[in-house]
């Protein structure tokens, strides 16, 4: 299955997804009403990102810049987390689809890295 997800089919399919758990983010948050500043430039950090990989922006240390991405994300993300809580005030359950769709976000960018980086290996070969 590895092999299917370093074609350059499959390091579209995995920017296409991660890109859609963005939006899918940020339309939930403006169906309930609550855009925070913190959780969407969180969101277009990973865009921008994406756009790079896509565009073929990153030629140097691309393991290195897309965990930089990724942690720069995870970090807003905790900062939203400990200014906000992990409880939502408007329905008092947890921030559930937060913790989904940031993992989401996490896991797929760090599968579309190294499929990315495996393609790469292949190609100079």
């Amino acid at each position: 299955m590895f092999k299917a997800l370093t074609s350059p089919t499959g390091v579209k399919v995995l920017a296409a997804l991660v890109a859609l758990t963005q939006v899918l983010d940020i339309v939930i948050h403006a169906a309930t009403n609550q855009l925070e500043v913190i959780r969407i430039t969180s969101n277009g950090v990973i865009v921008v990102w994406l756009a790079l990989v896509v565009a073929q922006r990153i030629v140097v240390s691309f393991r290195r810049v897309g965990f930089a991405f990724i942690g720069v994300i995870w970090s807003l993300n905790l900062i939203f987390l400990a200014t906000q809580g992990t409880i939502n005030p408007q329905n008092g359950q947890p921030r559930t689809a937060l913790f989904v769709l940031v993992i989401l976000t996490i896991t797929l960018s760090s599968v579309l890295i190294f499929a990315y980086r495996a393609r790469q290996s292949v190609n100079t070969r």
